[in-house]
């Protein structure tokens, strides 16, 4: 996604926003198109650009990566808050359906098929049969809110009076733009998404908020126990957002977010040098 002005983020990074624009109408609650501002646009704040929002938004902010992300559906909402780590969301679409196994058996055409609920919203996908052997399948409906991977019975297929013994499968979609608590709603427990800078109510969850995270630069983090108080030691995050501030070592510990700059005490805010992967999407 592209780089856009401070400006864009104009309810500031500490908001929760309603809509990946960032607007909505007051009335209807329907989201505007335009604007500046959409899912997985970043800002690289400036000195002086973060001087400004320091005045207007009233906090101590830093230079660094800020970035307008989504919330998943299944993060828990206790567990972000700000200077918590987040990390990447689960799926909870199908991105793309692929062939397993041609198969074998009779009969040749096209036929919808429906994939398992998995807790959500069941994926459709068109498959192509041709003497018995799966030719060719496209997803026509990604599904929505699954909690695990969706599979394919192609009880449709039979019901057509085609036979085969093929089977295809999901390939869930992912997007660095759509981020959950650092838990295990994540995806992954060894990879830091970014720092949170808001807090958030479970409505807002299940809602697909919006909000910004930080995550390149100097962030605020909240660290939860400090075994190594002093500036430059290790940041590392795991399940229920917890961060501890260890001895820097040359091995990197699993959930490693950067070093510290400031004294650590454990319970407290400190500034912290961010050293994660940055994804676009």
């Amino acid at each position: 996604m592209p780089q856009t002005l401070a400006q864009s983020f104009y309810l500031g990074p500490f908001a929760v926003y309603t809509s990946d624009t960032g607007m909505q109408d007051p009335v209807t609650g329907i989201p505007y198109l335009g604007g500046t501002l959409h899912e997985g646009d970043y800002v690289d704040l400036t000195k002086s650009e973060a001087a400004q929002w320091n005045v207007r938004f009233g906090s101590n902010l830093n230079t660094g990566r800020y970035r307008f992300v989504r919330l998943s559906p299944t993060a828990t909402y206790s567990n972000i808050g700000f200077g918590k780590p987040v990390g990447y969301a689960l799926p909870t679409t199908v991105g793309q359906v692929a062939i397993t196994a041609a198969g074998t058996g009779s009969g040749t055409g096209s036929v919808l098929c429906a994939s398992t609920t998995a807790g959500g919203t069941a994926a459709t996908a068109l498959v192509t049969v041709a003497a018995g052997v799966i030719t060719g399948v496209q997803l026509v409906y990604p599904g929505a809110n699954f909690t695990s991977v969706p599979t394919w019975a192609l009880t449709e297929i039979t019901t057509a009076g085609i036979t085969t013994s093929g089977t295809i499968e999901s390939q869930m979609a992912v997007s660095p733009n759509v981020i959950s608590s650092f838990d295990s709603s994540s995806m992954q427990l060894s990879s830091v998404r970014g720092v949170a800078l808001t807090t958030i109510t479970a409505a807002q969850v299940t809602a697909n908020a919006w909000i910004v995270i930080q995550e390149e630069g100097i962030a605020p983090v909240l660290v939860t126990t400090a075994t190594n108080t002093a500036a430059g030691a290790q940041l590392a995050a795991t399940t229920g957002a917890v961060v501890t501030a260890t001895t820097a070592s040359t091995a990197l510990p699993v959930g490693f977010m950067g070093y510290t700059m400031d004294v650590a005490t454990s319970g407290q805010l400190l500034r912290a040098e961010l050293q994660l992967p940055i994804r676009q999407g």
